[in-house]
């Protein structure tokens, strides 16, 4: 898996229930947008606000609609670890291209080896599909340098692929990247607005909210910067740093739906306690991204949405 990988979002309807029924259209917007691969039920997609039932079918649903022709990433950690066991072993059974699972955000693993060691009971009922530990501090939990992770893991976790590393910290990005050139693994970078630095870092794969529906600029980052061309490289980056600006002032999951949305992707409202963008909002976001040029993301366009 290379280049721009979209962390889709859980399709919900005006009740609150999930929709699988929308997967289908949203899996066609992204392989219209050259989106090749999926990183389904992480944080975008709302993973610890769900079932394990709900994730169940979500997953199917992205399994039955998009195998063969989108590769999938399945999120399934859980505060309870039997649920991720449970998740994993769903997920190898429905034949996804990989699995992964953040570090619980209730329980403290006092040691490295006891964080990893969790990691392996995961990976072990996964059948040893491809396992990436998906690194992500600002949830909370414990959390222990990256590199030391990877040294641990690729002795201790089944299958273990590599990290989804969503990390501010570019110190750790640089050794786990080393690490993973070593020992043949994946780093896949988490940090949309700062997707340059982890290319130039050495990555070759990123997933990210933004990538659904404003796969675009991502794309040109990947191409000029393949391409030796880092001034153009920049402005691309410049361009993902001014889309994501609005969605930190207006939340970024809430604001990432309505985004969603105004491209013609039915996603629904988040779940509550989230709540849906006011639609004047959304109108004010659309009107600071518009000179962007992103497709389907201008004022214009969601003004022709909302005619009947």
């Amino acid at each position: 898996m290379r280049g721009p990988i979209a962390a889709v979002h859980t399709p919900f309807d005006a009740s609150g229930r999930i929709d699988p029924g929308v997967v289908p259209a949203y899996a066609e917007h992204l392989r219209s947008a050259g989106i090749a691969a999926v990183y389904v039920c992480g944080s975008t997609g709302e993973s610890l606000a769900l079932t394990t039932a709900e994730r169940r079918s979500i997953l199917e649903a992205w399994t039955e609609t998009a195998a063969g022709s989108i590769r999938i990433i399945a999120h399934v950690g859980s505060n309870a670890l039997p649920e991720a066991e449970e998740l994993a072993r769903h997920a190898h059974e429905v034949g996804v291209d990989a699995i992964s699972a953040m570090n619980p955000t209730f329980g403290r693993a006092r040691n490295v080896d006891d964080l990893v060691r969790h990691h392996a009971r995961i990976a072990a009922a996964g059948e040893d599909r491809p396992y990436l530990v998906y690194e992500i501090s600002a949830f909370g939990g414990v959390s222990f340098p990256a590199a030391e992770v990877i040294e641990r893991a690729v002795s201790m976790i089944p299958g273990f692929a590599g990290l989804k590393f969503t990390s501010s910290d570019p110190l750790q990005l640089q050794l786990a990247v080393a690490l993973a050139e070593t020992h043949g693994l994946r780093i896949f970078f988490g940090a949309d607005e700062n997707l340059l630095s982890g290319l130039a870092a050495g990555c070759v794969s990123a997933i990210g909210s933004t990538y659904g529906y404003a796969a675009e600029p991502a794309h040109a980052v990947f191409r000029a910067f393949a391409e030796g061309d880092l001034v153009a490289a920049r402005v691309a980056q410049r361009r993902i740093a001014r889309l994501v600006a609005p969605l930190l002032r207006h939340g970024v999951l809430r604001t990432g739906r309505a985004l969603l949305e105004t491209v013609g992707v039915p996603i629904g409202p988040p779940r509550s306690p989230e709540t849906a963008l006011e639609p004047e909002a959304l109108a004010t976001v659309l009107e600071e991204i518009s000179p962007l040029g992103i497709p389907g993301l201008t004022a214009e366009s969601d003004a022709m949405e909302r005619e009947p």
